[in-house]
Protein backbone atom coordinates (compact mmCIF):
# COMPACT_ATOMS: atom_id res chain seq x y z
CA UNK A 1 0.00 0.00 0.00
CA UNK A 2 1.52 3.20 -1.01
CA UNK A 3 2.02 6.68 1.43
CA UNK A 4 -1.51 8.46 0.12
CA UNK A 5 -3.22 5.11 0.53
CA UNK A 6 -1.96 4.66 4.16
CA UNK A 7 -2.55 8.55 5.43
CA UNK A 8 -6.13 8.34 3.73
CA UNK A 9 -7.24 5.48 5.85
CA UNK A 10 -5.68 6.67 9.29
CA UNK A 11 -7.88 9.76 8.02
CA UNK A 12 -10.84 7.89 7.35
CA UNK A 13 -10.25 6.05 10.80
CA UNK A 14 -9.70 9.40 13.10
CA UNK A 15 -13.00 10.39 11.49
CA UNK A 16 -14.89 7.70 12.61
CA UNK A 17 -13.42 7.66 15.87
CA UNK A 18 -14.39 11.63 15.97
CA UNK A 19 -17.51 10.44 14.87
CA UNK A 20 -18.27 7.89 17.97
CA UNK A 21 -17.40 10.92 20.09
CA UNK A 22 -19.23 13.69 18.81
CA UNK A 23 -16.09 15.59 17.73
CA UNK A 24 -16.60 18.37 15.00
CA UNK A 25 -13.08 18.73 14.83
CA UNK A 26 -9.51 17.14 16.13
CA UNK A 27 -6.91 18.92 16.14
CA UNK A 28 -3.05 16.97 16.51
CA UNK A 29 -0.15 19.16 17.14
CA UNK A 30 3.49 18.70 16.85
CA UNK A 31 4.81 18.24 20.42
CA UNK A 32 5.81 16.29 23.23
CA UNK A 33 4.18 16.78 26.95
CA UNK A 34 7.06 19.29 27.63
CA UNK A 35 6.20 21.45 24.56
CA UNK A 36 9.81 20.46 22.98
CA UNK A 37 10.37 21.76 19.39
CA UNK A 38 12.42 18.01 18.51
CA UNK A 39 9.89 15.77 19.71
CA UNK A 40 10.69 11.37 20.68
CA UNK A 41 9.06 9.03 17.84
CA UNK A 42 6.98 8.25 20.92
CA UNK A 43 5.06 11.30 20.08
CA UNK A 44 5.49 12.07 16.40
CA UNK A 45 1.64 11.62 15.74
CA UNK A 46 1.34 14.71 13.58
CA UNK A 47 4.10 12.80 10.88
CA UNK A 48 2.05 9.62 11.91
CA UNK A 49 -1.18 10.84 10.69
CA UNK A 50 -0.34 13.14 7.79
CA UNK A 51 2.69 11.92 6.08
CA UNK A 52 4.65 15.04 6.52
CA UNK A 53 8.00 14.78 8.25
CA UNK A 54 9.03 18.24 8.73
CA UNK A 55 9.85 19.18 12.46
CA UNK A 56 6.59 22.18 13.01
CA UNK A 57 3.07 22.31 11.89
CA UNK A 58 -0.53 20.98 12.82
CA UNK A 59 -3.32 18.62 11.62
CA UNK A 60 -6.88 20.03 11.89
CA UNK A 61 -9.29 17.11 10.90
CA UNK A 62 -13.08 17.50 10.31
CA UNK A 63 -15.71 16.07 8.22
CA UNK A 64 -14.56 17.50 5.30
CA UNK A 65 -11.14 18.43 5.48
CA UNK A 66 -7.12 17.48 7.03
CA UNK A 67 -5.43 20.90 7.00
CA UNK A 68 -1.92 20.57 8.06
CA UNK A 69 -0.69 24.10 8.60
CA UNK A 70 3.02 24.75 8.09
CA UNK A 71 5.69 27.62 8.12
CA UNK A 72 7.94 28.93 5.47
CA UNK A 73 10.45 26.42 5.85
CA UNK A 74 8.54 23.58 5.03
CA UNK A 75 5.90 24.87 1.86
CA UNK A 76 8.32 23.31 -0.60
CA UNK A 77 8.48 19.73 1.64
CA UNK A 78 5.05 19.50 3.02
CA UNK A 79 3.77 19.83 -0.81
CA UNK A 80 5.76 17.25 -1.66
CA UNK A 81 5.46 14.53 1.07
CA UNK A 82 1.24 14.97 1.07
CA UNK A 83 1.18 14.64 -2.54
CA UNK A 84 -1.76 12.43 -3.46
CA UNK A 85 -3.18 12.09 -0.40
CA UNK A 86 -6.57 13.71 1.56
CA UNK A 87 -4.39 16.18 3.38
CA UNK A 88 -4.80 19.90 2.19
CA UNK A 89 -1.43 22.30 3.28
CA UNK A 90 -2.37 25.35 4.49
CA UNK A 91 1.08 28.20 3.92
CA UNK A 92 1.60 29.57 6.90
CA UNK A 93 2.99 33.26 5.86
CA UNK A 94 1.39 33.90 2.66
CA UNK A 95 -1.25 36.41 2.17
CA UNK A 96 -4.56 34.91 2.45
CA UNK A 97 -3.68 31.79 4.15
CA UNK A 98 -5.43 31.77 7.90
CA UNK A 99 -3.48 30.77 10.83
CA UNK A 100 -4.77 28.01 13.39
CA UNK A 101 -7.19 29.99 15.17
CA UNK A 102 -7.81 31.63 11.81
CA UNK A 103 -9.39 28.52 10.37
CA UNK A 104 -10.88 27.26 13.14
CA UNK A 105 -12.77 30.57 14.21
CA UNK A 106 -13.90 30.62 10.09
CA UNK A 107 -14.95 26.78 10.43
CA UNK A 108 -16.91 26.15 13.80
CA UNK A 109 -20.07 27.19 14.98
CA UNK A 110 -21.19 27.10 18.66
CA UNK A 111 -22.60 23.86 18.65
CA UNK A 112 -19.00 22.04 17.17
CA UNK A 113 -17.09 20.50 19.81
CA UNK A 114 -12.97 20.40 19.21
CA UNK A 115 -11.18 17.39 20.92
CA UNK A 116 -7.13 16.88 21.14
CA UNK A 117 -4.96 15.44 23.90
CA UNK A 118 -4.64 17.43 26.26
CA UNK A 119 -1.01 15.91 26.85
CA UNK A 120 0.17 17.52 23.88
CA UNK A 121 -1.21 20.55 23.78
CA UNK A 122 0.53 23.36 25.49
CA UNK A 123 -1.83 26.10 27.84
CA UNK A 124 -0.80 28.79 25.63
CA UNK A 125 -1.52 27.35 22.42
CA UNK A 126 -5.14 26.44 24.08
CA UNK A 127 -5.50 29.62 25.67
CA UNK A 128 -5.02 31.43 22.58
CA UNK A 129 -7.61 29.25 20.50
CA UNK A 130 -10.23 29.10 23.15
CA UNK A 131 -10.10 32.80 23.28
CA UNK A 132 -11.27 33.24 19.61
CA UNK A 133 -12.99 30.03 18.82
CA UNK A 134 -16.64 29.86 19.98
CA UNK A 135 -16.73 25.94 20.55
CA UNK A 136 -16.80 23.29 22.81
CA UNK A 137 -13.21 21.71 24.16
CA UNK A 138 -12.41 18.07 25.20
CA UNK A 139 -8.91 17.96 25.93
CA UNK A 140 -8.71 14.51 27.29
CA UNK A 141 -9.10 12.87 24.00
CA UNK A 142 -6.53 10.56 23.00
CA UNK A 143 -7.68 9.42 19.44
CA UNK A 144 -5.01 8.58 17.64
CA UNK A 145 -3.78 6.05 20.23
CA UNK A 146 -6.35 4.08 19.05
CA UNK A 147 -4.99 4.21 15.34
CA UNK A 148 -1.17 4.25 16.19
CA UNK A 149 -0.43 0.03 15.84
CA UNK A 150 2.84 -0.40 17.63
CA UNK A 151 3.32 2.76 18.86
CA UNK A 152 6.91 3.46 19.91
CA UNK A 153 8.22 3.77 23.77
CA UNK A 154 9.18 7.14 24.68
CA UNK A 155 12.82 6.67 25.66
CA UNK A 156 14.71 7.04 29.44
CA UNK A 157 18.11 6.98 29.00
CA UNK A 158 20.68 7.27 32.17
CA UNK A 159 21.15 10.99 32.87
CA UNK A 160 24.92 12.50 33.25
CA UNK A 161 25.91 15.28 36.20
CA UNK A 162 27.82 17.50 34.47
CA UNK A 163 30.72 19.54 37.15
CA UNK A 164 31.29 22.78 37.82
CA UNK A 165 34.47 23.15 35.03
CA UNK A 166 32.00 22.40 31.91
CA UNK A 167 28.66 24.38 33.26
CA UNK A 168 30.40 27.48 35.29
CA UNK A 169 27.79 27.28 37.93
CA UNK A 170 26.74 24.85 40.79
CA UNK A 171 23.42 23.77 40.66
CA UNK A 172 22.95 24.61 44.17
CA UNK A 173 23.56 28.51 42.89
CA UNK A 174 21.50 28.25 40.27
CA UNK A 175 18.94 27.05 42.50
CA UNK A 176 19.42 29.94 45.11
CA UNK A 177 18.65 32.09 41.76
CA UNK A 178 15.16 30.45 41.30
CA UNK A 179 14.55 30.84 45.02
CA UNK A 180 15.16 34.34 44.82
CA UNK A 181 12.80 35.01 41.81
CA UNK A 182 9.86 32.64 44.13
CA UNK A 183 10.22 35.59 46.77
CA UNK A 184 10.68 38.61 44.63
CA UNK A 185 6.71 37.49 43.08
CA UNK A 186 5.88 36.48 46.34
CA UNK A 187 4.86 33.13 45.01
CA UNK A 188 5.48 30.01 47.09
CA UNK A 189 6.88 27.26 43.53
CA UNK A 190 8.39 27.00 40.24
CA UNK A 191 6.78 24.47 38.14
CA UNK A 192 9.12 23.55 35.41
CA UNK A 193 8.19 21.03 32.18
CA UNK A 194 10.84 22.39 29.80
CA UNK A 195 13.14 19.72 29.63
CA UNK A 196 16.37 22.47 28.73
CA UNK A 197 15.53 24.78 31.64
CA UNK A 198 15.67 21.49 34.00
CA UNK A 199 18.91 19.81 32.41
CA UNK A 200 20.35 23.36 33.57
CA UNK A 201 19.02 24.33 36.40
CA UNK A 202 20.08 20.91 37.39
CA UNK A 203 23.04 20.50 35.54
CA UNK A 204 22.12 17.12 34.00
CA UNK A 205 22.23 16.17 30.58
CA UNK A 206 20.27 12.99 29.23
CA UNK A 207 19.71 11.68 25.52
CA UNK A 208 15.86 10.92 25.26
CA UNK A 209 14.82 12.72 22.39
CA UNK A 210 17.57 12.43 19.45
CA UNK A 211 20.14 15.35 18.72
CA UNK A 212 19.02 16.93 22.28
CA UNK A 213 20.67 16.34 25.28
CA UNK A 214 17.99 16.12 27.54
CA UNK A 215 16.25 13.81 29.42
CA UNK A 216 12.17 13.56 30.39
CA UNK A 217 11.88 15.14 33.65
CA UNK A 218 9.23 17.73 35.61
CA UNK A 219 10.70 19.80 38.66
CA UNK A 220 9.50 21.95 41.09
CA UNK A 221 11.45 24.13 43.26
CA UNK A 222 9.51 25.97 46.22
CA UNK A 223 11.60 28.31 49.04
CA UNK A 224 12.59 25.23 50.74
CA UNK A 225 12.99 22.75 48.92
CA UNK A 226 13.54 21.41 45.17
CA UNK A 227 12.13 18.09 43.38
CA UNK A 228 13.76 16.52 40.04
CA UNK A 229 11.19 13.81 38.23
CA UNK A 230 12.92 11.53 36.30
CA UNK A 231 11.69 7.90 34.79
CA UNK A 232 13.28 5.50 36.78
CA UNK A 233 16.21 4.49 34.61
CA UNK A 234 17.46 7.57 33.94
CA UNK A 235 19.51 7.52 37.52
CA UNK A 236 20.74 4.92 40.15
CA UNK A 237 21.95 5.24 44.06
CA UNK A 238 24.98 7.28 43.27
CA UNK A 239 22.73 9.61 41.08
CA UNK A 240 20.36 10.02 44.27
CA UNK A 241 23.06 10.68 46.74
CA UNK A 242 24.96 13.32 44.64
CA UNK A 243 21.99 14.94 44.27
CA UNK A 244 21.45 14.59 48.28
CA UNK A 245 24.60 17.02 48.33
CA UNK A 246 22.69 19.32 46.96
CA UNK A 247 19.39 19.00 49.12
CA UNK A 248 17.76 18.06 45.73
CA UNK A 249 14.91 15.30 46.09
CA UNK A 250 14.63 12.72 43.07
CA UNK A 251 10.76 11.51 42.70
CA UNK A 252 9.36 9.61 39.96
CA UNK A 253 8.43 10.92 36.79
CA UNK A 254 5.22 9.05 35.97
CA UNK A 255 3.80 10.12 38.99
CA UNK A 256 3.93 13.82 38.18
CA UNK A 257 0.58 14.23 37.10
CA UNK A 258 -0.76 12.61 41.10
CA UNK A 259 2.08 14.81 42.79
CA UNK A 260 0.13 18.12 40.94
CA UNK A 261 -3.46 17.40 42.52
CA UNK A 262 -1.86 17.09 45.93
CA UNK A 263 -0.17 21.00 46.17
CA UNK A 264 -3.20 23.14 47.48
CA UNK A 265 -3.20 26.50 48.86
CA UNK A 266 -0.09 27.73 46.98
CA UNK A 267 0.73 30.52 44.68
CA UNK A 268 2.70 28.42 41.44
CA UNK A 269 4.40 30.07 39.20
CA UNK A 270 4.82 28.32 35.64
CA UNK A 271 5.60 29.14 32.22
CA UNK A 272 2.43 28.50 29.77
CA UNK A 273 4.29 27.75 26.47
CA UNK A 274 5.57 24.80 28.32
CA UNK A 275 3.24 23.65 30.66
CA UNK A 276 0.06 20.98 29.01
CA UNK A 277 -3.46 21.67 29.26
CA UNK A 278 -3.24 18.70 31.73
CA UNK A 279 -0.86 19.62 34.22
CA UNK A 280 -2.21 23.40 34.12
CA UNK A 281 -5.55 22.38 34.78
CA UNK A 282 -3.76 19.93 37.83
CA UNK A 283 -2.21 22.83 39.12
CA UNK A 284 -4.97 25.09 38.90
CA UNK A 285 -7.26 23.15 41.01
CA UNK A 286 -6.93 24.87 45.23
CA UNK A 287 -4.26 26.73 43.60
CA UNK A 288 -2.95 30.31 42.57
CA UNK A 289 -1.41 29.68 39.35
CA UNK A 290 0.66 32.70 37.87
CA UNK A 291 2.49 33.16 34.27
CA UNK A 292 5.89 33.54 33.71
CA UNK A 293 8.06 33.20 31.18
CA UNK A 294 11.15 30.60 32.25
CA UNK A 295 13.58 32.67 30.75
CA UNK A 296 12.90 35.73 33.40
CA UNK A 297 14.20 33.38 35.78
CA UNK A 298 16.31 30.86 33.87
CA UNK A 299 18.74 33.00 31.80
CA UNK A 300 20.91 30.30 30.25
CA UNK A 301 20.84 31.95 27.04
CA UNK A 302 23.57 34.32 28.65
CA UNK A 303 26.61 32.17 28.67
CA UNK A 304 28.95 32.76 31.27
CA UNK A 305 32.94 32.84 31.07
CA UNK A 306 33.56 29.02 30.81
CA UNK A 307 30.34 28.48 28.62
CA UNK A 308 32.08 31.39 26.62
CA UNK A 309 35.42 29.51 27.03
CA UNK A 310 33.81 26.15 25.61
CA UNK A 311 31.94 27.68 22.36
CA UNK A 312 35.07 29.28 21.41
CA UNK A 313 37.30 25.94 21.93
CA UNK A 314 35.14 23.41 20.53
CA UNK A 315 34.00 25.80 17.70
CA UNK A 316 38.07 25.64 16.76
CA UNK A 317 37.71 21.46 16.67
CA UNK A 318 34.06 21.51 14.67
CA UNK A 319 35.83 24.04 11.81
CA UNK A 320 38.79 21.10 11.64
CA UNK A 321 36.36 18.50 11.17
CA UNK A 322 34.07 20.44 8.58
CA UNK A 323 37.19 21.27 6.76
CA UNK A 324 38.66 17.96 6.52
CA UNK A 325 35.10 16.93 5.48
CA UNK A 326 34.77 19.20 2.63
CA UNK A 327 38.37 18.12 1.13
CA UNK A 328 38.04 14.73 1.70
CA UNK A 329 34.25 14.65 -0.22
CA UNK A 330 35.04 17.05 -3.07
CA UNK A 331 38.55 14.75 -3.69
CA UNK A 332 36.52 11.33 -3.25
CA UNK A 333 33.55 13.75 -6.28
CA UNK A 334 36.77 15.10 -8.47
CA UNK A 335 38.39 10.89 -8.58
CA UNK A 336 35.07 9.27 -9.64
CA UNK A 337 33.76 7.79 -6.89
CA UNK A 338 30.23 7.36 -6.40
CA UNK A 339 28.78 9.66 -3.84
CA UNK A 340 25.04 10.57 -2.77
CA UNK A 341 23.58 12.78 -0.98
CA UNK A 342 23.34 10.07 1.87
CA UNK A 343 26.74 9.06 2.34
CA UNK A 344 27.61 12.79 2.16
CA UNK A 345 25.10 13.43 4.98
CA UNK A 346 26.96 10.28 7.34
CA UNK A 347 30.47 11.00 6.01
CA UNK A 348 30.51 14.19 7.87
CA UNK A 349 29.45 12.33 11.09
CA UNK A 350 32.62 10.55 10.91
CA UNK A 351 34.72 13.40 11.19
CA UNK A 352 32.77 14.74 13.69
CA UNK A 353 33.18 12.02 16.25
CA UNK A 354 36.92 12.03 15.73
CA UNK A 355 36.92 15.05 17.51
CA UNK A 356 37.57 15.33 21.51
CA UNK A 357 34.62 15.86 23.60
CA UNK A 358 32.01 14.90 20.68
CA UNK A 359 28.88 14.37 22.43
CA UNK A 360 26.44 13.50 19.29
CA UNK A 361 24.76 15.38 16.37
CA UNK A 362 22.94 18.75 17.41
CA UNK A 363 19.91 17.84 14.50
CA UNK A 364 19.81 15.52 11.84
CA UNK A 365 22.25 16.92 8.99
CA UNK A 366 20.37 18.68 5.81
CA UNK A 367 22.32 17.82 2.92
CA UNK A 368 20.59 19.07 -0.16
CA UNK A 369 22.34 18.68 -3.62
CA UNK A 370 21.20 21.28 -6.12
CA UNK A 371 17.24 21.52 -6.50
CA UNK A 372 17.21 19.80 -2.81
CA UNK A 373 19.10 22.92 -1.37
CA UNK A 374 15.77 24.46 -1.93
CA UNK A 375 14.08 22.58 0.78
CA UNK A 376 14.81 24.51 3.69
CA UNK A 377 14.64 21.37 6.35
CA UNK A 378 15.47 18.68 3.38
CA UNK A 379 15.43 15.34 5.02
CA UNK A 380 17.31 12.72 2.80
CA UNK A 381 17.00 9.33 2.25
CA UNK A 382 18.73 6.56 1.38
CA UNK A 383 16.73 5.32 -1.63
CA UNK A 384 16.01 8.06 -2.84
CA UNK A 385 19.24 10.24 -2.19
CA UNK A 386 20.67 12.14 -5.29
CA UNK A 387 24.13 11.48 -6.64
CA UNK A 388 26.82 14.05 -6.16
CA UNK A 389 28.46 15.60 -9.44
CA UNK A 390 31.34 17.89 -10.40
CA UNK A 391 29.42 20.86 -10.66
CA UNK A 392 26.38 22.67 -8.54
CA UNK A 393 25.90 23.80 -5.12
CA UNK A 394 25.81 21.29 -1.87
CA UNK A 395 23.94 22.61 1.28
CA UNK A 396 25.41 21.19 4.16
CA UNK A 397 23.46 22.56 7.88
CA UNK A 398 24.73 20.61 10.52
CA UNK A 399 25.88 20.70 14.21
CA UNK A 400 26.95 18.82 17.43
CA UNK A 401 27.14 18.46 20.73
CA UNK A 402 30.44 18.85 22.48
CA UNK A 403 31.14 18.29 26.07
CA UNK A 404 30.38 21.64 27.31
CA UNK A 405 29.27 23.48 23.72
CA UNK A 406 26.46 23.19 20.91
CA UNK A 407 27.32 23.85 16.72
CA UNK A 408 25.25 24.90 14.17
CA UNK A 409 26.61 25.56 10.88
CA UNK A 410 25.81 25.95 7.51
CA UNK A 411 28.00 26.13 4.34
CA UNK A 412 26.99 25.63 0.67
CA UNK A 413 29.99 23.79 -0.58
CA UNK A 414 30.88 24.32 -4.50
CA UNK A 415 31.60 21.27 -5.55
CA UNK A 416 32.86 22.73 -9.26
CA UNK A 417 31.45 24.75 -12.60
CA UNK A 418 28.62 26.94 -11.14
CA UNK A 419 26.20 28.87 -13.46
CA UNK A 420 26.43 32.91 -13.15
CA UNK A 421 22.92 32.80 -11.46
CA UNK A 422 24.46 30.51 -8.30
CA UNK A 423 27.32 32.79 -7.72
CA UNK A 424 25.34 36.06 -8.02
CA UNK A 425 22.94 34.09 -5.62
CA UNK A 426 25.60 33.02 -3.53
CA UNK A 427 27.54 36.13 -3.22
CA UNK A 428 24.05 37.96 -2.81
CA UNK A 429 23.32 36.06 0.27
CA UNK A 430 27.16 36.29 1.35
CA UNK A 431 27.16 39.49 1.97
CA UNK A 432 23.83 39.59 4.29
CA UNK A 433 25.60 37.30 6.25
CA UNK A 434 28.88 39.48 6.36
CA UNK A 435 27.11 42.81 7.25
CA UNK A 436 25.53 40.82 10.16
CA UNK A 437 28.50 39.65 11.14
CA UNK A 438 30.71 42.85 12.04
CA UNK A 439 27.16 44.65 13.13
CA UNK A 440 28.31 47.23 15.76
CA UNK A 441 25.20 48.09 18.22
CA UNK A 442 24.37 50.28 21.19
CA UNK A 443 23.49 48.78 24.31
CA UNK A 444 19.51 48.39 24.67
CA UNK A 445 19.55 46.66 20.79
CA UNK A 446 16.96 43.84 20.36
CA UNK A 447 17.21 40.88 17.71
CA UNK A 448 14.40 42.84 15.60
CA UNK A 449 16.35 45.82 14.95
CA UNK A 450 19.19 43.73 13.34
CA UNK A 451 17.32 41.78 10.61
CA UNK A 452 17.77 43.78 7.83
CA UNK A 453 21.61 43.92 8.34
CA UNK A 454 20.99 40.43 6.50
CA UNK A 455 18.06 40.64 3.94
CA UNK A 456 18.69 44.49 2.75
CA UNK A 457 20.89 42.81 -0.30
CA UNK A 458 18.26 40.22 -1.29
CA UNK A 459 15.22 42.88 -1.02
CA UNK A 460 16.85 45.13 -3.04
CA UNK A 461 16.65 43.01 -6.12
CA UNK A 462 13.48 41.50 -4.36
CA UNK A 463 14.23 38.79 -2.71
CA UNK A 464 13.71 36.75 0.62
CA UNK A 465 13.53 34.03 2.36
CA UNK A 466 10.96 32.48 4.28
CA UNK A 467 12.31 31.77 7.66
CA UNK A 468 14.20 33.69 10.71
CA UNK A 469 17.99 35.10 10.49
CA UNK A 470 19.04 33.73 13.40
CA UNK A 471 18.36 31.64 16.78
CA UNK A 472 19.86 31.43 20.11
CA UNK A 473 22.16 28.43 20.62
CA UNK A 474 22.51 26.48 24.11
CA UNK A 475 26.13 25.45 26.05
CA UNK A 476 25.64 22.05 25.36
CA UNK A 477 21.73 21.99 25.03
CA UNK A 478 19.25 22.84 22.25
CA UNK A 479 20.09 23.78 19.23
CA UNK A 480 17.22 26.01 18.95
CA UNK A 481 17.45 27.94 22.50
CA UNK A 482 14.90 30.76 23.07
CA UNK A 483 13.83 33.33 23.80
CA UNK A 484 16.48 35.07 20.83
CA UNK A 485 15.70 35.08 17.24
CA UNK A 486 16.22 37.28 14.84
CA UNK A 487 13.63 38.25 12.49
CA UNK A 488 12.06 41.23 10.97
CA UNK A 489 8.48 41.04 12.57
CA UNK A 490 7.69 41.97 15.93
CA UNK A 491 6.33 39.19 17.27
CA UNK A 492 4.04 39.59 20.42
CA UNK A 493 4.29 36.12 21.66
CA UNK A 494 8.24 36.04 21.66
CA UNK A 495 9.21 40.04 22.62
CA UNK A 496 12.66 39.75 22.77
CA UNK A 497 15.01 40.69 25.46
CA UNK A 498 18.01 43.26 24.67
CA UNK A 499 21.36 41.96 23.01
CA UNK A 500 23.84 41.04 25.26
CA UNK A 501 27.23 39.79 25.90
CA UNK A 502 27.62 36.37 26.40
CA UNK A 503 24.19 35.40 24.08
CA UNK A 504 25.19 33.17 21.32
CA UNK A 505 22.80 32.90 17.94
CA UNK A 506 23.37 32.09 14.12
CA UNK A 507 23.21 34.47 11.35
CA UNK A 508 22.05 32.08 8.77
CA UNK A 509 20.39 34.28 5.82
CA UNK A 510 19.64 32.38 2.69
CA UNK A 511 18.26 31.66 -0.85
CA UNK A 512 16.12 29.44 -2.35
CA UNK A 513 15.63 29.12 -6.12
CA UNK A 514 12.53 26.07 -6.06
CA UNK A 515 13.61 23.53 -8.42
CA UNK A 516 17.20 24.58 -8.72
CA UNK A 517 19.16 25.42 -5.88
CA UNK A 518 19.29 26.29 -2.11
CA UNK A 519 22.19 29.10 -0.78
CA UNK A 520 22.33 29.34 3.27
CA UNK A 521 25.36 31.01 5.17
CA UNK A 522 25.57 30.20 9.35
CA UNK A 523 27.45 31.38 11.26
CA UNK A 524 27.66 31.26 15.15
CA UNK A 525 27.99 34.60 16.49
CA UNK A 526 28.98 35.46 20.24
CA UNK A 527 27.72 39.05 21.70
CA UNK A 528 30.64 40.77 22.97
CA UNK A 529 31.45 44.69 24.37
CA UNK A 530 33.52 46.23 21.88
CA UNK A 531 33.80 49.72 23.33
CA UNK A 532 32.59 52.72 25.48
CA UNK A 533 31.83 56.44 24.27
CA UNK A 534 29.94 58.79 26.33
CA UNK A 535 27.15 57.68 24.44
CA UNK A 536 27.09 54.55 26.05
CA UNK A 537 28.25 51.06 25.30
CA UNK A 538 28.73 49.23 22.20
CA UNK A 539 28.02 45.68 21.55
CA UNK A 540 29.09 43.64 18.44
CA UNK A 541 29.82 39.98 17.66
CA UNK A 542 32.50 37.88 17.93
CA UNK A 543 32.16 34.91 14.82
CA UNK A 544 32.60 31.35 16.61
CA UNK A 545 32.34 29.39 13.12
CA UNK A 546 35.58 29.53 11.70
CA UNK A 547 34.62 27.96 8.32
CA UNK A 548 35.18 29.89 4.89
CA UNK A 549 33.64 30.86 2.56
CA UNK A 550 34.95 29.79 -0.52
CA UNK A 551 36.31 32.29 -3.32
CA UNK A 552 35.43 30.21 -6.43
CA UNK A 553 31.50 30.87 -5.29
CA UNK A 554 31.74 34.14 -5.06
CA UNK A 555 31.25 37.10 -7.17
CA UNK A 556 33.78 39.58 -6.10
CA UNK A 557 32.55 42.56 -8.53
CA UNK A 558 29.44 42.05 -6.38
CA UNK A 559 31.15 42.96 -3.29
CA UNK A 560 31.57 46.50 -1.44
CA UNK A 561 35.07 47.81 -0.43
CA UNK A 562 33.49 47.23 3.09
CA UNK A 563 31.99 43.90 2.76
CA UNK A 564 35.36 42.83 1.15
CA UNK A 565 37.21 44.20 3.86
CA UNK A 566 35.20 41.80 6.27
CA UNK A 567 35.65 38.85 4.56
CA UNK A 568 39.65 39.44 4.42
CA UNK A 569 39.23 40.00 8.51
CA UNK A 570 36.92 37.43 8.86
CA UNK A 571 39.31 35.22 6.65
CA UNK A 572 42.27 35.82 8.39
CA UNK A 573 40.95 35.17 11.81
CA UNK A 574 40.15 31.47 10.41
CA UNK A 575 43.82 30.81 9.38
CA UNK A 576 45.15 32.06 12.82
CA UNK A 577 42.69 29.89 14.89
CA UNK A 578 42.31 26.75 12.39
CA UNK A 579 45.41 26.45 10.31
CA UNK A 580 47.83 24.95 12.68
CA UNK A 581 45.22 22.09 13.22
CA UNK A 582 44.63 20.62 9.37
CA UNK A 583 46.21 18.09 7.37
CA UNK A 584 48.33 19.82 4.58
CA UNK A 585 45.43 18.64 2.30
CA UNK A 586 43.35 20.93 4.43
CA UNK A 587 45.92 23.52 4.84
CA UNK A 588 46.12 24.05 0.88
CA UNK A 589 42.88 24.25 0.46
CA UNK A 590 41.63 26.72 3.76
CA UNK A 591 44.96 29.21 1.98
CA UNK A 592 43.42 29.42 -1.01
CA UNK A 593 40.27 30.42 0.04
CA UNK A 594 41.40 32.37 2.62
CA UNK A 595 44.42 34.16 0.41
CA UNK A 596 42.71 37.37 -1.40
CA UNK A 597 45.98 38.72 -2.37
CA UNK A 598 45.35 37.74 -5.78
Amino acid sequence: MDNSNIVDLRIKKLRELMSENDISFYIIPTSDPHGSEYIDNAYKTREYMSGFTGSAGTLIVSKNEAALFVDGRYHIQADLETKETCISVYKLGIDGVPSVKEYLNNQTVPEDRIGFDGRLMMEDVFESINGTVDATFDCELNLVRDIYENIPKSREEKIIILDDEITGESCESKIEKVRIFIKEKDADGLFLSSLDDICYVFNIRGSDIAYNTVAYSYAYITRESATLYLKRNAYDESTTKSFDLSSVNIANYEEIEEELYKIKGKKILLDKEYTSCLFYKALSVGNEVISIKNYDVIKKYIKNEIEQKHARNYAIADAVALIEYIVSLKSSIHEGFEVDEYFAKEYLTSFRANMKGFYCLSFDTICGYKENGAIVHYSVNKDSAKELENNGLLLVDSGAHYMGATTDVTRTIPLGELSDEERAAYTVVLKGNLKLMDAIFLKGTRCENLDILARESLWKIGLDYRHGTGHGIGSFLNVHEGPIRIGYKIREDMPQPELTPGMILSDEPGYYAAGKFGIRHETQLLCVKKYETEYGEFYGFEPLTLVPFEKDAICFELLTAEEFDILKRYSDLIREKVMPYLSEDGKKWLDYNTNFID
